[in-house]
């Protein structure tokens, strides 16, 4: 895999992640860290994304404010207000009657775009592509139900 342009493109497709960890988006039943094609043997639990969406955390957020703000219908200002008032963009969301689930289908289906297109780029291989996208929706639920400023303890 080429590790660079992969790392981003499926970061710009997860759209957030590391905003509420990013291990706990992409472990597996047995707790090993998805896909294990990229997994390093001596370092258990960390994702190699993880340091990418770091880096890029603003314009993760950007994206992913974007596209909710989008779907929501309104500003992407409106919803940054919204999010630094101590709402989630699920409260945002159901505050202007859009349900919390079409948010993370559309964010879903942006970040599905984006990892076909690695795909198809050869950037991602067939599995890798799809332990991301079967990933994606419960991850990508944490990020709209997450409330600003709170972090898992």
């Amino acid at each position: 895999m080429k590790t660079s342009i992969a790392k981003l493109t499926v970061g710009l497709a997860l759209s957030g992640i590391a905003g509420v960890g990013l291990s706990a988006g992409f472990t597996s039943s047995a707790g090993a860290a998805v896909p294990s094609a990229v997994s390093s043997s001596t370092t258990p639990a960390r994702h190699p994304l993880h340091a990418w969406l770091r880096a890029h955390r603003r314009q993760v957020a950007r994206h992913v404010a974007g596209i909710s703000a989008k779907t929501i219908g309104i500003t992407p200002g409106t919803l940054v207000g919204g999010l630094r008032s101590g709402q989630s963009i699920a409260d945002v969301a159901q505050a202007h009657n859009v349900s919390p689930q079409t948010v993370v289908n559309a964010l879903v289906q942006a970040a599905d775009t984006r990892i076909g297109r690695a795909v198809d780029n050869h950037k991602l291989t067939q599995s890798e592509g799809a332990e991301i996208e079967a990933a994606l929706p419960g991850a990508l639920t944490k990020v709209v139900d997450h409330v600003h400023g709170q972090h898992a303890g």
